[in-house]
């Protein structure tokens, strides 16, 4: 710690001593933004050789739980030694069984496997959850959820529909609780522009769900709150420019990975959307 001492001296030619010590803390720094990229496994090589390995830095997988816990598991251990953070999510065969305990012993045994992985995991319950049960189901099986998924390398939190924030926020919140919010480590969704190939919606980019979810998770007393975007796309390269930005420019954002795939609202990046993605995950706010 610095310190600084001296003297003075009165009129009357009188002198004392005086010092001072003061701690320096250094600033605060932002954490870089993890970018990265959503594709089926057969088409993963080709998708990454596309984009640039450079600067994808997580990978998302979607599982079914089972009784060996072992599905996607190989895709979940590639991520791991290409140093990509595995962000993951498990849908069960019974929403009902899975909250009557039916499946505790298959989490019991997931979470083991996850724990031996020695690095850090994203792990949600059953993505994007609105139209396939009620929110009140999906608290109980998020709950189950976090109850055994409790390896302290495992970051657990839910990855909601984020076009419901647009106009539905009673919807989205219904999916949600003051007690599992207390719990989840962080709060994710997938962010899409709505609209059609054809006649893209310029004001409802993909990526708008981020600021949104920021300032819900304000007004429900969750401030710091870590963000995760499990899927974002756009038909525009000026929709997939806006989305990298919310990524990159959000304080709390932790994750944020592009869907690099056909199916849905979301299309291969190709031409000036790849361009605008590869922006994204050049950026100096990305971990490179």
């Amino acid at each position: 710690m610095p310190t600084v001492s001296g003297t003075v001296t009165d009129g009357s030619g009188n002198t004392a001593s005086w010092s001072a010590t003061w701690t320096v803390q250094a600033a605060q720094q932002t954490p870089k933004k993890i970018i990265g990229m959503s594709a089926p496994a057969t088409d993963w090589s080709t998708r990454l050789s596309e984009v640039g390995s450079s600067g994808v830095k997580a990978r998302r997988i979607f599982a079914n739980l089972n009784s060996t816990a072992s599905d996607q598991t190989d895709l979940i251990n590639q991520a791991v030694a290409d140093g990509m953070l595995p962000v993951c999510s498990w849908k069960v065969p019974s929403v009902a069984t899975m909250n009557s305990g039916g499946y505790d012993a298959w989490l019991d045994r997931l979470n083991t496997y996850l724990g031996g992985l020695g690095t850090t995991v994203a792990a949600a319950y059953w993505h994007e959850p609105n139209g396939d049960m009620t929110g009140a189901e999906f608290q109980a099986g998020s709950q189950k959820f976090l109850d055994h998924i409790t390896a302290p390398n495992v970051k657990v939190g839910p990855v909601l529909n984020g076009w419901l924030l647009d106009a539905k926020v009673s919807t989205f919140a219904s999916f949600t609780s003051p007690a599992l919010l207390a719990q989840w480590d962080f709060v994710a969704v997938d962010t899409y522009q709505a609209g059609t190939v054809d006649a893209p919606d310029a004001t409802k980019w993909g990526g708008r769900a981020v600021p949104l979810l920021a300032s819900w998770l304000d007004s429900q007393g969750f401030p710091n709150m870590p963000i995760g975007v499990g899927e974002y796309n756009g038909f525009t390269a000026d929709s997939l420019q806006k989305g990298g930005e919310a990524i990159l420019s959000c304080p709390e954002l932790w994750f944020g990975l592009v869907w690099n795939s056909e199916g849905g609202l979301g299309h291969v990046l190709s031409g000036d959307r790849l361009t605008a993605y590869k922006a994204t995950k050049a950026d100096a706010r990305a971990q490179q």
